[in-house]
């Protein structure tokens, strides 16, 4: 096509080319914009880490391996969580102890904890981890834990045995300022932190004696950990207890 004696490729307009440059990139400015508004508003609700990594020296610091009449033994008979990949993104650090008192009470105590507990990882609960290794489950219930001072600790009490042997565990979960009883529990004090905006961390606290007196038995581990919180540092009775 010829306009005033000029050959025009493809036969456009003189036109036409520069005006469809013009709305292409006025287009292509507002989409970007859009995206870019889109993008900061996810990455401004993305929750955010509130709790720093712990080293393992500094996590073994939070629990005093000898306080009040306790002292800790150098074998332990604790059932572990499952080796996995799975049990190893859970945790960060997992730490082991039996400690025994002048009595010859023996409690054994596993601590297990990751800064960041996220919606598809959480933590395990023990009954999981005492059916996997062949133990049955007997009883599952909630328990307020007296660990002084006028201070509760929402737990659970299982008896878990195996053959003649009779095992009574207390433990807990912390999830950010929460201590969940269920799994149900557990997915919605993350859901919580993460609508308030920050990664919540995650504790399993576990205690467990052998001891066919289920009474007895929490008597036993409530005065562990109550002489243990009364020994510790701010930090650590924060971490343990969510309290000062």
């Amino acid at each position: 096509m010829s306009v005033e004696g000029k050959i025009i490729p493809g036969g456009e307009s003189p036109t036409e080319g520069p005006a469809t440059a013009r709305g292409v990139s006025r287009r292509h400015l507002l989409m970007g914009g859009a995206m870019l508004a889109v993008g900061g508003l996810a990455f401004a609700r993305t929750p955010k880490r509130r709790y720093p990594d712990l080293t393992e020296k500094q996590f073994e610091g939070l629990f005093p391996k000898e306080f009040g009449d306790w002292r800790t033994l150098p074998v332990s008979e604790l059932v572990l969580p499952p080796e996995s990949d799975l049990a190893n993104r859970m945790y960060q650090h997992i730490l082991t102890r039996t400690y025994v008192n002048s009595q010859g009470v023996a409690v054994m105590f596993l601590a297990a904890y990751n800064s960041e507990q996220l919606n598809n990882v959480q933590l395990h609960r023990p009954e999981f981890c005492y059916y996997a290794s062949g133990f049955t489950i007997e009883k599952s219930l909630p328990l307020d834990l007296d660990v002084g001072k006028g201070a509760f600790i929402p737990a659970r009490n299982v008896l878990a045995t195996l053959g003649t042997r009779h095992e009574n565990i207390i433990f807990w979960t912390r999830i950010g300022e929460d201590f969940p009883q269920s799994w149900a529990g557990q997915r919605v004090a993350m859901t919580k932190a993460n609508l308030e905006g920050y990664l919540a961390d995650g504790l399993l606290m576990r205690l467990s004696v052998i001891n066919p007196n289920g009474e007895q038995s929490v008597q036993q581990m409530s005065g562990f950990m109550s002489d243990m919180i009364a020994h510790s540092n701010p930090h650590a009775r924060r971490v343990v207890a969510g309290i000062a």
